[in-house]
């Protein structure tokens, strides 16, 4: 899921906004610097699945001959190492 800066920066103020409103909840932080901490927490978690895809491509140029020769799947292999990659991080994506 792709999110652009701007919705993520709104989705930040959003949290602080609807935290500040509970009660109980106190913050240890000003409101900006709470924003700025989410921002990159969340844009931090988007990014996972993009750099798990990259190191697949790249894990994948090994078999780039048996691939363009028709004895592998590009598809079969990338869905392969992507679940066991995931599996052995423990990603959720």
């Amino acid at each position: 899921m792709k999110l652009s800066p701007e919705k993520i920066e709104q989705l930040s103020a959003d949290l602080v906004d609807a935290l500040a409103d509970v009660e109980g909840v106190l913050f240890q932080a000003g409101d900006s610097e709470l924003r700025i901490a989410i921002k990159q927490i969340v844009t931090d978690e988007l990014q996972v699945e993009e750099r798990l895809d990259a190191e697949i491509h790249g894990l994948l140029q090994a078999y780039k001959y048996e691939i363009t020769m028709g004895r592998l799947s590009y598809d079969d292999l990338y869905r392969k190492l992507r679940h066991k990659l995931i599996n052995e991080r423990r990603l959720v994506l």
